[in-house]
C-alpha cells in the first residue's frame, strides 16, 4: 500500500474523531443553553469525550511515526511545533480574558504540541516505547483511571484540560500500531467526507465552538424578542 493511501486512512480516522467532536460539542451546547435536559452525567457522555481524545492522540502518534519513522524531518517538525505552540498561546490568552474562571491553560492543542516533543527520544530509543507505555498504564491503574486527579497540581477549572500525562501512552500506542494498522487499511474505508474533516481538523477545532456558541446565542436572543 502506498503512502498516499496510508495517509488518507489516517485522515479518515482523524475525521471520525472530528465528527464525534462536533456531535459532542453541539449536544453539549444544546444542554448549556437549556435546549435539552441531558445532564451529561451518564456513562456515554462521560466516555465519549475521552474516546475522542484517544482517537486524536492515537492519530498524532501514528502521524509522527509515518512522517518521521525513517528519520526526524526537523524542518517540518519544527514548523508544525511552532504553529501549535503559537495557537496554544493564543488560545490561552483569548480564553483568559473572555472566560477568566475557566480559561484554557493546557488544552488539546497544548497537549498535542507537548507530546510531539516528548515523542522525539522514542525515535532513537524505539525499544523503550512499549515499556514506557506499560509503565504509564500501571501508574494510571494505581492512581485511578479518571485523570481528574492530575488537575490537583493546578486545581483551577478549565474548559479544556488534556494533560500530557497520562495521555502520552496513547501517542506511544499510535507510534507502535499506526504503521501496522494503516498498512492494512482497506482503501474502500477511505470516506472522502471524513478524510476532508481529518485534513482540516485543526481549523475545524479552532472555529467550531465559536460558531456553535454564536448560533445558540442568536437563537436565545431571538427567543427573547
Amino acid at each position: 500500500m502506498n503512502s498516499k493511501t496510508r495517509l488518507q486512512g489516517l485522515d479518515t480516522l482523524r475525521g471520525v474523531a472530528v465528527l464525534l467532536m462536533l456531535i459532542f460539542h453541539f449536544t453539549y451546547d444544546l444542554w448549556l443553553f437549556g435546549h435539552v435536559g441531558n445532564s451529561f452525567r451518564t456513562y456515554f457522555w462521560y466516555a465519549l469525550p475521552r474516546f475522542i481524545v484517544f482517537l486524536f492522540l492515537w492519530c498524532v502518534g501514528a502521524s509522527l511515526e509515518l512522517v518521521n519513522g525513517s528519520g526526524i524531518k526537523w524542518k517540518s517538525f519544527l514548523k508544525r511545533f511552532y504553529k501549535l505552540a503559537a495557537i496554544s498561546l493564543i488560545i490561552s490568552v483569548v480564553t483568559y480574558f473572555t472566560f477568566p474562571r475557566s480559561w484554557i491553560y493546557f488544552g488539546t492543542i497544548h497537549c498535542i504540541a507537548t507530546v510531539s516533543v516528548l515523542a522525539l527520544p522514542f525515535f532513537k530509543f524505539r525499544w523503550a516505547r512499549l515499556p514506557t507505555m506499560i509503565l504509564i498504564l500501571i501508574a494510571q491503574y494505581f492512581l485511578g483511571y479518571d485523570i481528574a486527579w492530575v488537575g490537583r497540581v493546578i486545581p483551577r477549572m478549565s474548559m479544556d484540560f488534556i494533560p500530557a500525562y497520562p495521555w502520552f501512552w496513547v501517542v506511544l500506542l499510535g507510534m507502535i500500531t499506526g504503521p501496522w494498522l494503516l498498512k492494512r487499511w482497506p482503501e474502500k474505508m477511505n470516506i472522502n467526507a471524513l478524510s476532508f474533516l481529518g485534513r482540516h481538523a485543526l481549523k475545524i477545532y479552532l472555529i467550531h465552538q465559536a460558531l456553535f456558541y454564536a448560533l445558540f446565542s442568536l437563537i436565545a436572543w431571538w427567543q427573547k424578542t
